[in-house]
């Protein structure tokens, strides 16, 4: 090669400094027009600040995996599906007048707690019944033995709601039992959730070969039609023939059933009604599994004349998406503001929001006693854990008395007021059964009942751990972090 020549670079691999500069901020300006654009939709898909504020840093920190979790779990809007539900509601409440008495009835009215009977009946729910056994099932096994008992002695429906049935030994047993009582021309419906119950095809095929039926709510995305594995179905109900049922915390599970998991055994609470009251349950099963199968259940035989059974007062409240307004958030912040001496509630996933906090610490700076029993170490779920611990400090500033429960795994979901009024069912105190799951709560009012849970409660209070200030100030930086991390996605829970 002549010395003093140069062989020139090919075209493509010469740089152009203003066509880099100008690649360069382009994709500058449409990754910061994606980011702003993203947060702007989140604020406006959100209504509670706190989750916008917290989908919005995720969406920052994290770009492409916050978006794509926020489309997948943090979006609001209503599967066309549930506004359809939402819509078919006061028709669907009509068509059930024919069986359902629209009043009470019965004794005179509770002074006091009445004004939360009538807040529930106001957003939609049934009202309060009188004449109705209540039994608490505060014990698995126990609980296995008397739900298997109504079973045995069902003749002519047993419908069943829930958010976990599990593919074990005692989902089994129960499940085996349905397949028997659907071959002995018992109609057995099942209703599962698609995101808590994973073997639910499996169960629902075994059923219908033996005559039964069943269905998922809000099956996934391909197979369903529904793309967020939120808004899911955590209610928790047993009914047969529209005479006995069960709610309350207890899926069906070894756990549940009073089986040790890991070495631990589950507390949960769980209670059987008898009465007015059922057909109320009823009318909520009925109307998810019309919901779920387009089949409405309308004939009277579900719905026989109620009989009065004894001397509870009772009622059934419903909440889900599918509402305006959370009926079950309103009526804890009811109760929580009508008390006059005490507070206990029990809530393994315990993370209120702003106004529930405010009405915990009011009614604790008024010198109630109130106290939270919640999941010890370790923890069902760290996340919920550590996001609950950050918001401890601040409520037992103000005097609220937060207890560890660490004998067994805490799943009990309640509240009692003033040993006068108390509530059982499948809602936690967090943003999920506040905002999205479908739940549903029975209330009482009648003195043997408050008194007896209250009695369970001080019972586990006295088996629990009561954190103090000081221990949760010397936590170590670690677990001030996580609480802090959590705190953050606390609405994303």
């Amino acid at each position: 090669m002549p010395r003093g020549c140069a062989i020139a670079a090919p075209l493509g691999n010469r740089h152009n400094p203003v066509v880099e500069t100008l690649i360069t901020g382009v994709a500058v300006a449409a990754y910061y027009t994606l980011m702003v654009g993203s947060v702007a939709w989140v604020f406006a898909r959100k209504r509670d600040a706190a989750s916008a504020v917290s989908w919005s840093l995720a969406i920052m920190f994290v770009p492409v995996a916050g978006l794509l979790a926020f489309l997948l779990f943090g979006r609001e809007r209503l599967p066309w599906r549930l506004k359809g539900k939402r819509r078919h509601r006061p028709d669907f409440a009509r068509r059930m007048a024919t069986f359902i008495p629209q009043r009470g009835g019965g004794a005179a009215s509770r002074e006091g707690f009445e004004g939360i009977g009538r807040l529930a009946e106001q957003m939609g729910n049934a009202p309060i019944r009188e004449g109705n056994k209540v039994t608490g099932l505060l014990e698995g096994a126990e609980a296995f033995e008397t739900i298997r008992a109504a079973m045995e002695a069902a003749r002519h429906h047993i419908h069943v709601e829930e958010y976990i049935f599990r593919d074990d030994s005692l989902g089994r047993q129960l499940l085996e039992l349905m397949c028997r009582r659907a071959r002995e021309g018992v109609q057995v419906r099942l209703l599962v959730d698609a995101v808590g119950t994973g073997a639910s095809r499996r169960l629902i095929r075994d059923l219908k070969r033996a005559g039964g039926q069943g269905e998922v709510f809000l099956p996934l995305f391909p197979f369903g039609k529904s793309l967020t594995p939120n808004l899911r179905n955590h209610r928790k109900i047993i009914i047969c023939d529209g005479r006995v049922a069960f709610l309350g915390g207890m899926n069906v599970g070894d756990e549940y059933f009073g089986l040790k998991l890991k070495n631990r055994y589950w507390c949960d609470w769980h209670v059987r009604v008898q009465g007015p009251a059922v057909s109320d349950l009823q009318r909520v099963f009925v109307e998810d599994w019309d919901f779920a199968t387009g089949k409405e259940l309308s004939a009277a035989e579900y719905f026989p004349v109620p009989e009065h059974c004894g001397d509870s007062r009772f009622q059934i409240v419903h909440s889900g998406p599918d509402e305006e307004v959370n009926s079950t958030r309103q009526v804890f912040f009811a109760a929580i503001t009508r008390a006059q001496h005490r507070v206990s509630i029990s809530s393994p996933y315990f993370v209120p929001d702003q106004a529930m906090r405010e009405a915990l610490r009011n009614a604790a700076l008024r010198g109630l006693r109130v106290e939270v029993l919640t999941q010890g170490w370790p923890p069902e779920t760290y996340s919920t854990y550590f996001a609950s611990r950050f918001y401890w400090e601040e409520l037992m500033q103000a005097g609220v008395r937060i207890h560890e429960y660490r004998h067994k795994v805490l799943h009990g979901k309640g509240m009692i007021v003033d040993s006068e009024w108390a509530a059982i069912g499948s809602s936690n105190l967090d943003p999920r059964s506040m905002q999205l799951n479908f739940e549903v709560m029975g209330l009482m009012d009648s003195p043997q009942d408050a008194g007896f849970c209250q009695a369970q409660v001080d019972r586990m209070l006295a088996e629990s751990h009561p954190v103090t200030l000081a221990e949760l100030q010397q936590r170590g930086l670690p677990g001030r972090i996580a609480d802090s991390v959590a705190r953050l996605f606390s609405p994303l829970l």
